[in-house]
């Protein structure tokens, strides 16, 4: 193969002095499109020079590959930005054929001076823009595509209001809350002088070799105030870029970056939104025309009913005309579907702290009549019809993510009255499983903050080594802010429970049973002496200290610690909760062990419409409940009933999982037991069959399990 000449904008051996914020190296393309120079020829050509400055000023991340396979390989690669593929004669049919169907890429351009040649491709590759013998067609043409492609790319996140738990959501609510405390969050951090002047050193070395851009940023610098904070957002320049993309890819590092710019931004559209509230305006409709690929469509349609919120600042049009032109504009590609979004808003219902404002007159293009809504707006899909090949979806502003928001805040609250607004961001992060994220974002508050907690930065910078699984690196993080707390002058004796509390967790997943217990024994007689009113933590050392006994078979001392704590679990919260659920279920799981079967299946069935209330769509919680019910009626020989139970959980399991696993295989065997037991050997037998074939695909040949099903089909067998 031949040597690959690549060549990028920023050399390979350059790294920022950010490193810690902007990721491992200042390569990584913090906007949204990678444009891709594929040709044989680079660096033997003055137009690639003449090209190369030219493109860079409509997009800085630029990058020149030689190699067929190396082109090939990289573009692959690329799974958050938009491909703009460069191709020059030699070599074009062959590249279209290995990359046009991917989805990474967006438009492709052709430029050579033996035009004529290419012309049968466009029938067969839809992403070709063009093909183009002149470099100042090419450059229009491209500043045209980034700019379309810019205005179009919006990320969505969806909220299953059903879903009453904020501790266990699925994936989606997930980002959904995410974003709505993310703004909670940064429109309370800090904004002054100091803020700006790391965003603006940030953004001048990232774009240190555009000119164009670097202009920008020394003008932002001299000339910025507060209020000029929609202008600049309207310019498309670097603050419009960088933000949408670290908000469409949850960069949490650039957003951290951009913190007071955000801040700035939101004050002045809640500014210009008082003139909304004070006008006799009481409906307002909005438009946004875009074409979104099919499988984005297709995410919407399954969502009608829920709650979505955009990944970013939503920019929409009074005029509708305006956003049918965008949602209709000529486009070759397949597989797309044209979109307009009808957006009501009820001007004097809504909840003021969700923003949106006129800024047509802060518009390079003032004819659009353009709304912008804040990062906290959140919508209701109400219908998607189709009218004249155009996907009408009707969406109304609501309240509820504001509702869903402040029920999160004021459960983490109750648990967190001393961290700032800061570390409550992070720990949100942690809650949510963006353990990355938060490392990333706990370092950086390290770093850079005079004025945070230390001692609580290293403990949560340890929780997000132990969700990683580092957990000897968690264990060191603990150690220091423990030290730290016990140090402080005065000693803080309460707040040292909480890494005592988590270095037994690591034991315990290390199995050092009798360690884990000193630790959560030490956490317990510090809160139950300094702060016997924080129910929640005491509650949470009760559960650890059961579990430990419960894994050491001293069943009857779990038991007595399972029942405190859920008494203290009943006690603080005034709603169904997890924990509440969880603790139900062990203590039901230990009357089960003790052949207290009624008292078992009433814990479980509690537990079961806990579960059933907070996930009314199923989740792997309620499968496991389930079985546990099964499994009593199975022991009272109403093989009826735990059939019944067992089907419902594989039910679940199916759904959670959506392929083969080896819950799923569990619970087919166990329905094979339950027929086998009614001497029905036939449906025993297939489902015995299912498990092992399942079990095969899984697990080695001389697992346990499928040892068991092989004997389990043997026996049934050679009783038929």
């Amino acid at each position: 193969m031949a040597q690959a000449f690549v060549k990028e904008n920023l050399a390979p051996e350059e790294l920022s002095p950010n490193q810690l914020l902007i990721g491992s190296n200042d390569k990584k393309n913090k906007e949204n499109i990678t444009i891709i120079w594929f040709d044989l020829r680079i660096g033997s050509d003055e137009d690639t020079e003449t090209v190369e400055e030219r493109i860079r000023s409509i997009n800085d991340f630029v990058i020149f590959i030689t190699d067929l396979d190396e082109c090939v390989k990289y573009i692959k690669s690329v799974e958050k930005e938009k491909i703009f593929l460069i191709t020059s004669e030699a070599k074009t049919t062959e590249i279209l054929a290995q990359i046009s169907s991917l989805p990474q890429i967006d438009s492709v351009f052709i430029f050579g001076r033996k035009t004529d040649q290419y012309e049968q491709l466009l029938s067969k590759c839809s992403k070709i823009t063009g093909i183009y013998a002149q470099i100042d067609d090419l450059w229009q043409s491209i500043k045209e595509q980034v700019n379309f492609v810019n205005r179009q790319i919006q990320a969505f996140s969806f909220f299953d209001r059903r879903e009453k738990s904020t501790k266990d959501l699925s994936k989606e609510s997930s980002e959904f809350l995410w974003f709505q405390l993310f703004h909670y969050a940064v429109t309370r951090m800090p904004r002054n002088q100091r803020a700006k002047e790391e965003m603006v050193h940030i953004c001048k070395y990232y774009y240190r070799r555009n000119e164009k851009e670097t202009q920008f940023i020394e003008e932002f610098e001299k000339e910025y105030q507060p209020k000029d904070a929609i202008f600049w957002y309207t310019k498309q320049c670097f603050v419009y870029k960088l933000i949408n993309k670290a908000l469409r890819t949850e960069d949490i590092g650039f957003l951290y970056v951009f913190r007071f710019y955000i801040g700035d931004l939101f004050e002045s559209l809640r500014q210009e939104h008082e003139k909304i509230l004070s006008s006799e305006e009481n409906i307002l409709h909005v438009y946004r025309g875009m074409k979104l690929d099919k499988v984005e469509f297709e995410r919407l349609k399954e969502n009608q009913g829920k709650l979505i919120s955009t990944n970013g600042y939503l920019s929409t049009s009074r005029k509708k005309p305006v956003a049918i032109n965008f949602a209709t504009e000529p486009t070759n590609r397949l597989n797309i579907v044209c979109v307009l979004f009808h957006i009501q808003c009820d001007v004097k219902e809504i909840d003021k702290s969700i923003v949106f404002a006129d800024i047509a007159e802060y518009s390079e293009f003032p004819k659009e009549a353009e709304v912008l809504f804040d990062l906290n707006a959140c919508f209701l899909i109400e219908s998607i019809t189709e009218h004249d090949s155009l996907q009408i979806i009707k969406m109304k502003l609501s309240n509820e993510g504001q509702k869903i928001t402040k029920h999160y805040l004021e459960m983490v609250q109750k648990q967190a009255e001393k961290l700032s607004v800061s570390i409550l961001f992070g720990r949100l992060l942690l809650n949510l499983g963006k353990y990355n994220n938060s490392l990333r974002y706990f370092e950086q508050l390290l770093k850079d903050s005079q004025d945070e907690d230390r001692a609580w930065l290293e403990f949560y910078i340890g929780r997000a080594y132990q969700g990683k699984g580092e957990l000897d690196k968690a264990r060191q993080y603990y150690e220091l802010a423990y030290n730290l707390m016990k140090k402080s002058d005065p000693p803080r004796i309460l707040d040292c429970s909480d890494p005592l509390s988590k270095i037994g967790d690591i034991l315990h997943e290390r199995k050092d049973l009798d360690e884990a217990l000193k630790y959560y024994q030490r956490a317990l007689e510090i809160r139950e002496k300094f702060d016997a009113s924080c129910l929640i933590d005491i509650a949470a050392n009760l559960g650890n200290i059961g579990l430990v006994l419960d894994e050491k078979q001293r069943n009857d001392e779990a038991l007595n610690y399972y029942q405190r704590a859920l008494k203290m679990y009943q006690e603080f919260y005034t709603f169904d909760h997890n924990d509440i659920a969880k603790t139900l279920t062990r203590i039901g799981g230990i009357l089960y062990r003790q052949v207290k079967y009624d008292e078992a299946l009433d814990y479980y069935q509690q537990s079961l419409k806990i579960y059933e209330n907070l996930y009314p769509s199923g989740h792997k919680k309620k499968a496991e409940n389930l079985n546990y019910i099964a499994a009593i009626f199975c022991q009272k020989r109403n093989y009826d009933q735990a059939i019944d139970y067992h089907e419902q959980a594989l039910t679940f399991y199916a759904e959670f999982y959506k392929c083969d696993n080896i819950e799923v295989a569990r619970n087919l065997n166990n329905i094979g037991a339950c027929y086998e037991n009614q001497t029905n050997r036939m449906k025993a037998l297939d489902y015995y069959q299912r498990s092992l074939a399942m079990y095969e695909k899984l697990l080695p040949v001389d697992h346990r399990s499928r040892k068991l099903a092989e004997m389990n089909i043997r026996r049934v067998t050679e009783q038929n």
